[in-house]
């Protein structure tokens, strides 16, 4: 059996109703974690405070349709870096968690993102403004896929994320790795009743693009732009 067919076979087996099997959807925990071991120190001297990385895992493109399943983000608290990650099944939870990150964003004054002033920010403000809540506007946008494109679109085959950690980090995607495409299907099944296991290596893509944006930033950025 083909793996792409193996992996919808499982996902259909996720959904099949069994007996006692409860309706709601799976509760899924928020992660926190100190995650400065993973990177270098100096990356934590060139990030400063009042910057913070952002990724997003929604149910689609349209922003006007598709919910923002899972917030990615990541920060420097002193010499650590906090990396947290915040989950929505329905409209309900992500209209709580878009308020938490307008909280949160309050505190700073720069957001960086890969593909973020096309994607990311918008279906953000989208959101927002779906749920009725403010926006942020005064945030300056530092997006690295401009950066990588002005450089090195002309030698490399394509210029996503994978392959610029690739070439300039010196990591590439393992064979386990599930593509950022998959998301949405996995979000589904975990609203139709399957495990949260099914989005755990969602959670572990999304916690990788992360602190790739960091090791990006101190690469492709010089130390007069990353103070």
């Amino acid at each position: 059996m083909k793996p792409q067919m193996a992996s919808r076979l499982r996902r259909s087996l996720h959904r099949m109703p069994t007996r006692g099997r409860s309706t709601v959807a799976t509760a899924v925990a928020d992660y926190d974690a100190i995650v400065t071991d993973q990177l270098s120190a100096r990356c934590a001297e060139e990030t400063p405070e009042s910057t913070i990385f952002l990724d997003l895992e929604t149910t689609g493109l349209d922003a006007h349709r598709c919910l923002t399943s899972l917030i990615g983000i990541l920060y420097r608290q002193g010499d650590q870096f906090r990396l947290q990650q915040w989950y929505s099944g329905d409209c309900i939870d992500e209209a709580r968690q878009l308020h938490r990150l307008l909280r949160l964003l309050r505190r700073f004054e720069r957001v960086v993102t890969y593909n973020g002033d096309r994607f990311d920010l918008p279906f953000l403000e989208t959101r927002w403004k779906w749920h009725r809540l403010e926006s942020i506007h005064r945030l300056t946008s530092e997006d690295l896929l401009p950066v990588v494109r002005g450089k090195y679109r002309r030698e490399w085959p394509n210029c996503r994320l994978p392959t610029a950690e690739e070439r300039l980090l010196g990591i590439p995607r393992s064979e386990q790795d599930v593509p950022g495409s998959e998301a949405p299907r996995r979000f589904q099944d975990v609203v139709e009743g399957a495990p949260a296991s099914v989005i755990e290596p969602i959670f572990l893509h999304n916690r990788r693009d992360l602190l790739s944006l960091v090791a990006l930033r101190k690469v492709l950025m010089p130390a007069t732009i990353c103070s």
